[in-house]
């Protein structure tokens, strides 16, 4: 968390800056971002899981100055730790096929659809974000059996929420840094849940006029 807020005050130091830039940047009707992060597992999902990788696509669409459309998709990845895997997941049959020793991995990847809300400041706005969507939880066994390594799959797929924030800062007319924190909850028989924390570059399409 202490890189989060270090993250976040270096933006903040940033802005008085980019305003003197960019006073006069005009407002643009959709917006494309790429980026990527950290994920920080939360609750009991948490348990034997480090911090993950993030790769996360964006796409919004200017419905008033202060309301956008957003989608939102993201691939996470999760090491575990050897011997706390949930092995309630895998068969007796798969277990003894594996070997004793068994590895594993989480990739947690989905989409949501919803609302972006921005303040109506110029060049740097605020932003907060919430939707709902769809997630998949993809568990990967690794095993090695006479010399031969076998991976097993398991997956889950089920309802999610989105709700999160942060700053949008351009960089020229047309392309802008974005750093922002979300939480995310899959309503699945693991309520797995994960904060990710993601800095993208935002490319800015379609000129419109304020208001």
């Amino acid at each position: 968390m202490k890189q989060i807020a270090i993250l976040l005050l270096t933006v903040g130091v940033s802005l008085p800056s980019a305003g003197r830039s960019f006073a006069q940047v005009e407002e643009k009707r959709m917006s494309i971002s790429l980026g990527g992060g950290r994920s920080i597992p939360t609750g009991g999902f948490a348990d034997g899981k480090s911090t993950g990788s993030l790769f996360l696509l964006g796409v919004t669409v200017r419905v008033s100055r202060s309301v956008h459309l957003a989608f939102n998709g993201y691939d996470n990845l999760f090491s575990v730790a050897r011997g706390q895997h949930d092995r309630d997941r895998l068969s007796d049959e798969v277990l003894q096929t594996l070997g004793p020793h068994v590895d594993a991995n989480v990739s947690l990847e989905g989409a949501n659809f919803g609302l972006m809300l921005k303040n109506a400041t110029s060049p740097a706005r605020f932003y907060g974000v919430g939707g709902i969507g769809y997630s998949r939880v993809i568990d990967r066994f690794f095993g090695t059996v006479d010399g031969t390594k076998l991976t097993v799959f398991g997956t889950e797929s089920s309802f999610s929420v989105l709700l999160g924030g942060g700053v949008h800062v351009p960089v020229t007319p047309v392309v802008g840094l974005a750093l922002d924190v979300r939480y995310i909850r899959a309503f699945n028989n693991r309520n797995v849940q994960w904060i990710p924390v993601a800095l993208s570059i935002v490319f800015d399409f379609w000129k419109v006029k304020p208001g």
